[in-house]
């Protein structure tokens, strides 16, 4: 799956580049990206693990359960709120759909991990919530928002930027409790 990722990048950006329309500073910017990148590393880790170890580590398992989460609410964000009637490409399916599907199936189905801990709500919900104050702050420099309901001058005003993160934010918080409720009821169920 990681592999995936990979191509549905290659296929983005080659076609970006051969359109003269790939700007770095933009593309590296969307959390769909950073997190997808980041899925890479997780997916492609997990793979070695599985090779190497009998069960995933406790910090592995950590990692997974967040990066599920970023992808699911990556998902439920971009088909829910921003998905456009012609943006069924190869990429937009990969990262918006296909590998949303795989980790939260692969998290349900597979329960040979680890015991995480309640504090993987804080660790994981924190990284959106530093995206979207670095994301502000950059705003104000380059005067560009990679989502509409981060902008403040589209008709939201701050007060409807600080409701869509604080909504978003709490569906990351919920997404990444249940993925731990449910590691620890795998663990329960293992341990009965």
């Amino acid at each position: 799956m990681g592999l995936l990722i990979i191509a549905a990048y290659i296929d983005l950006i080659s076609g970006q580049v051969a359109e003269g329309t790939f700007t770095p500073g933009t593309h590296f910017a969307y959390l769909t990206n950073q997190t997808s990148y980041s899925n890479i590393v997780v997916l492609i880790a997990g793979g070695i693990l599985a090779w190497t170890k009998a069960a995933d580590t406790v910090l592995y398992a950590t990692v997974r359960a967040n990066f599920t989460a970023y992808a699911v609410v990556v998902a439920v964000v971009y088909n829910g709120l921003l998905r456009e009637p012609d943006h069924f490409d190869f990429h937009n399916e990969v990262t918006h759909v296909a590998i949303p599907v795989y980790l939260l199936a692969d998290w349900i189905i597979r329960a040979r991990r680890p015991r995480i801990g309640w504090n993987t709500v804080w660790i994981g919900a924190s990284y959106p919530l530093v995206w979207a104050l670095v994301t502000l702050i950059r705003a104000q420099f380059v005067d560009w928002y990679p989502y509409f309901f981060l902008n403040p001058h589209e008709g939201l005003e701050w007060s409807g930027v600080t409701i869509y993160i604080a909504v978003i934010t709490l569906v990351f918080v919920a997404v990444i409790s249940a993925l731990v409720g449910l590691n620890r009821l795998h663990q329960r169920s293992v341990e009965v």
